[in-house]
């Protein structure tokens, strides 16, 4: 020991006093008298430690240090420790769920610039996102509908049919012309005119006896007044002629009356032998169309239309060759 030391030790005994302050104004103490510890506040700075004096004294460098750190210390001012100025590294595993980009440094996808993060509004509040109601679509302005056609007019048959043969039935009973037209008038109809003549033929020789002479006159008669046209006639006898072979074994006598009949059309105008020509050809039977072509003439010969019968010679020897 070095001489004098054991006086000061007496001296402390002596004075037993924790933390006086001796010359310089440092507090005295000393190891294992309770005191405090070299380092803790309030403690006694050493001569050469940081924050006593201003001797520009060098901070030790450290590998993981960078060397532009230094330069706190080399300007003369009081340098910021490496310990305190190195950011702190975080695994970003261990941290709660979207806080990494907060602690880091980073913007975190949940934040905005550099501010306060912001979060969706149904996170804070805890309910749905609002539904978007879309808005309304203006209808487009449509072209005005044009203006809507009346429905063409359609023939019930059936209903005509019946018609047809009511006024036929009640013409063959009281024999008036008139009332019979007014019946035909009144189908407004005049595409189903040949039907007419057809049922009128069909209806007068289906009876007993046939009205051939009834159905001649009412025919004859509708056409003087331009109801029926001889287009109308002619395609009712083909309707009626295509039926023929079939009416024949049930009636005989329709072959003979039916020609009976075209005569009595030649003869007003009506009818030609052109058309008396296709007529024949709508009949299979060649006993029929020799029954009927026969008929035709001797009305006409009987009624002295020789005339027609010369006027329309051609036409009558071309209706011969279909059956002969």
């Amino acid at each position: 020991m070095r001489p004098g030391a054991t006086a000061g030790l007496r001296n402390t005994r002596v004075t037993g006093v924790q933390g006086n302050t001796g010359a310089g104004g440092f507090p005295i103490a000393r190891p294992g008298t309770g005191g405090l510890m070299p380092g803790m506040p309030g403690a006694r700075k050493m001569p050469g430690m940081p924050g006593i004096d201003n001797d520009n004294w060098e901070v030790p460098r450290t590998r993981s240090m960078p060397r532009g750190d230094m330069s706190g210390a080399q300007t003369g001012g009081r340098g910021q420790s490496p310990y305190l100025s190195k950011p702190s590294v975080l695994n970003s595993k261990l941290l709660p769920q979207g806080s990494s980009g907060l602690i880091s440094g980073k913007n975190s996808a949940l934040v905005l610039g550099g501010g306060t993060p912001v979060l969706p509004s149904n996170i804070v509040s805890g309910t749905e996102p609002a539904r978007q109601i879309p808005s309304p679509v203006k209808p487009v302005s449509a072209a005005p509908p044009e203006k809507p056609q009346a429905p063409a007019l359609k023939l019930n048959i059936d209903d005509l049919h019946r018609k047809t043969v009511s006024l036929l039935e009640e013409y063959f009973n009281v024999r008036l012309f008139d009332e019979a037209l007014q019946c035909v008038e009144e189908l407004k109809a005049p595409t189903y005119h040949p039907e007419v003549v057809k049922e009128a033929i069909s209806l007068g020789l289906d009876k007993s006896p046939p009205r051939v002479q009834p159905v001649a006159n009412l025919i004859e008669y509708l056409f003087t007044k331009k109801i029926l046209t001889a287009r109308d006639i002619g395609t009712g006898c083909l309707l009626f002629a295509s039926l023929l072979d079939d009416i024949g074994i049930d009636l005989p006598k329709a072959p003979n009356n039916f020609g009976e009949i075209i005569g009595k059309l030649v003869l007003s105008g009506g009818l030609d032998f052109k058309v008396v020509k296709e007529i024949l050809k709508k009949v299979g039977d060649d006993y029929f169309q020799k029954a009927i072509f026969n008929s035709a003439v001797q009305v006409i010969s009987s009624a002295s239309g020789q005339a027609v019968l010369d006027s329309q010679a051609s036409d009558i020897e071309a209706c011969q060759a279909l059956f002969e």
